[in-house]
């Protein structure tokens, strides 16, 4: 059939043809159908932003971490973080890394002020371990003080710990330092005969701080950068030996008159004149337990001495009632002083031998030190009352 034949009734009705060819312009069912096609889009593009936006798990490592809104010079606060604050990571940038806060709040922050997943559950399990140790000295950092995860400079550092931080010292280790290792290396690769860098053994104590972060904190700090605080009594005899760790294992009265009376001895040395003590009638002396080593540092063993120093009422001065020399002893030493005055006191700890480790356990009553777990002491280290070492 020609065109024209068919095309002529068609033409006849104009309106029903354009009908029957398209939707009517503006009815209800097709911006329906529009609404749900840009709400489907809208879910479908929110959905795959938040997959994107998913990071990795990290927490804040400084007492306060800053936020910022960008890595501009110009740039503003987004929200300060706390120590132990989770977040997560969305991109890295040099030593920047994007971050969403648990607020849902986005910004850059260095990356070295955070602890990854893993480094900080590493960290709050040795915080643990830490609270079940008993204390061995107490310190207090001399100076900003870097608290690392295991023993050594290269160790993941948890924590800052400000100066004149109070500190428990809790255990003893050794790891190696060398100085200038970066400098020797490119020595070595430009002369084969180049000297190799000095390596030396430095001395780790793990201490633990209730901060002001409002958790426990733990770590392994270098040794030479907190100050012992060592108690009054003892000054004196620590410039004989280093301190490693001391104890207060029962309690006399001092055997005093009554105020007023001349000056008395203080502690130490019956040479030494600088710890005279006013008289103070009715109080009690504690009697120490100080464990020490001497020579440098980086000595496998924890320490190498032991003394007890017990009060003289008579004599009005400290007095070396125990000494025992040529230890290899382990922190920590378990300590249970005397429930009551005249009561017994003990104390034990892992030491290793010439032949094999062992514990050893001591007694004390009154003034008598003696070893109790059935093996006899060797020549040599007999109890020395009243040396005034």
């Amino acid at each position: 059939m020609p065109r024209a034949q068919w095309e002529f009734p068609l033409a006849m009705f104009p309106e029903q043809t354009r009908s029957a060819t398209r939707p009517r312009r503006g009815s209800p069912g097709a911006l329906r159908l529009l609404r749900i096609a840009l709400a489907l889009f809208a879910l479908c593009s929110a959905a795959c932003g938040k997959k994107d936006e998913r990071g990795e798990e990290a927490f804040a490592a400084d007492r306060n971490v800053t936020v910022w809104s960008s890595l501009a010079q110009v740039r503003q606060q987004v929200a300060t973080l706390h120590y132990g604050e989770r977040v997560e990571v969305l991109e890295k940038r040099n030593d920047q890394v994007r971050v969403r806060t648990a607020l849902a709040l986005f910004g850059w922050t260095e990356e070295r002020a955070l602890m990854d997943s893993a480094l900080w559950h590493r960290a709050r399990a040795l915080a643990d371990r830490a609270a079940a140790l008993p204390v061995q000295a107490r310190a207090s950092t001399d100076k900003l003080t870097n608290a690392h995860i295991d023993p050594g400079r290269k160790s993941p550092r948890v924590f800052q710990f400000r100066g004149a931080t109070p500190l428990e010292v809790l255990e003893h280790s050794v790891a190696d330092f060398t100085p200038g290792a970066e400098d020797a290396a490119a020595a070595k690769d430009r002369d084969a005969n180049a000297a190799p860098a000095e390596v030396r053994r430095e001395d780790w104590v793990l201490v633990r701080a209730n901060s002001e972060v409002g958790v426990t904190i733990a770590g392994w700090v270098l040794r030479r950068f907190i100050k012992y605080e060592i108690p009054p009594e003892l000054l004196d005899y620590s410039n004989q030996y280093r301190f490693v760790g001391w104890f207060v294992l029962s309690r006399v009265p001092s055997g005093t008159g009554a105020a007023g009376a001349p000056p008395l001895r203080g502690p130490g040395p019956p040479e030494s004149r600088a710890g005279e003590l006013p008289a103070t009638g009715g109080l009690e002396k504690p009697q120490f337990l100080v464990a020490g080593i001497q020579g440098p540092e980086g000595q496998s063993c924890d320490f190498t001495m032991l003394r007890v120093y017990t009060w003289g009422a008579q004599r009005q001065r400290y007095e070396t009632a125990y000494v025992e020399s040529n230890l290899c002893g382990a922190l920590p030493i378990r300590v249970q002083p005397a429930a009551a005055p005249g009561a017994n006191a003990t104390f034990a700890f892992a030491n290793n031998g010439k032949d094999r480790p062992e514990e050893r356990e001591y007694t004390m009553h009154q003034t008598s030190v003696r070893r109790t777990d059935h093996r006899p002491a060797p020549k040599g280290r007999r109890a020395a009352r009243g040396s005034g070492e």
